[in-house]
């Protein structure tokens, strides 16, 4: 057990020590709404979808739409939301709820973080920009709170993770193996496999980037809910705002000239694409959902000429080209 530990050491060190890798930069847009508080007196007993504490929850915090929570895919991870044109700003939030009825991009949030993004509860529902984001809390450690296990039954809920988690396994000190664990829809990872395990016990909780964070001496045989800490966390990912994004987008348009199709890469956030031939008349639109990275648009039906293409993120042309249809 020793050797296997120093070796995981060493591995997580490793690990932790690699350059950081840059955030999942795809841009949604949806409607913002706002429900209920966790800090609330009249809700302090709700159980959100993620089956944190409601102590531990934050101020800032969303239910994501039924679709991309999938299989509480979201949960603990953080997202930076901005208003669109004529809202007030921009919040980081944890995700720690679904939201069945909302729609693929929509997030309902907390009421301070609805407040510090569209500036006024009055409002009600309104759209926004998000991305994923590294959670601003990596010097903490990681945790890991039992649910209802037992000897032959494991089930975890991994909190305070920097970034999105990939895999979650469990040390069967009967078999002296790595056994996987599956997530449900409330968040819990349990055993995929059996196991038997007496003693404590280790985690490993691996992230999107492979980086390995080991959580020792869980306990899950006396059948009682208790809260382990890893001695770290997953080292970041790189964030960036979507001004940067915007900025620094670099769309490419191939292939040009064009016979047919042309494909647009690099389009998250785009909205609209308009095409204007030579005296500026529009030829062709197209409206987009703003969630696409490529799209292949077809240029066939158009005269051989010069065209103007123009991309907009729904309040502003972001990107121009010229585009040679042969």
């Amino acid at each position: 057990m020793k050797t296997k530990l120093l070796l995981l050491s060493i591995a997580v060190f490793m690990a932790n020590a690699t350059i950081a890798q840059s955030c999942d930069a795809t841009v949604f847009t949806g409607d913002g709404t706002f429900y209920v508080d966790a800090n609330d007196a009249a809700t302090t007993t709700k159980i959100f979808n993620c089956t944190f504490p409601n102590s531990t929850i934050k101020p800032y915090y969303g239910a994501m739409n039924n679709t991309q929570y999938a299989t509480a895919d979201y949960c603990g991870v953080c997202v930076e939301l901005t208003g669109k044109a004529g809202t007030k700003g921009t919040q980081i939030i944890e995700i720690v709820d679904k939201c069945p009825e909302c729609l693929v991009g929509d997030i309902d949030l907390s009421n301070q973080a609805f407040l510090a993004i569209f500036g006024d509860l009055v409002i009600g529902r309104a759209k926004m920009d998000w991305h994923e984001v590294a959670c601003p809390w990596s010097t903490a450690p990681l945790t890991v709170t039992t649910q209802g296990s037992n000897q032959w039954y494991a089930k975890m809920i991994i909190g305070h993770h920097v970034n999105k988690i990939k895999k979650v396994e469990i040390y069967d000190t009967y078999s002296s193996a790595w056994v996987n664990m599956l997530r449900s829809s409330d968040n819990g990872w349990v055993n995929a496999t059996n196991i038997s395990i007496i003693g404590n016990t280790e985690l490993r909780i691996t992230d999107v980037f492979d980086q390995i964070v080991p959580v020792v001496g869980v306990e899950i045989a006396s059948t009682i809910a208790k809260t382990f800490q890893s001695t770290t966390n997953f080292a970041p990912c790189l964030s960036t705002d979507l001004a940067f994004i915007e900025a620094h987008r670099q769309v490419g348009i191939y292939p040009n000239p064009v016979f047919d199709n042309v494909v647009f890469d690099d389009i998250q956030g785009i909205k609209s694409i308009a095409v204007y031939n030579v005296v500026g008349e529009v030829v062709r639109t197209e409206t987009l959902g703003g969630g696409a990275t490529r799209l292949q648009f077809d240029f066939s039906n158009l005269a051989a000429g010069t065209y103007i293409v123009q991309l907009s993120n729904g309040s502003a042309v972001v990107h121009s080209a010229k585009v040679i249809k042969m």
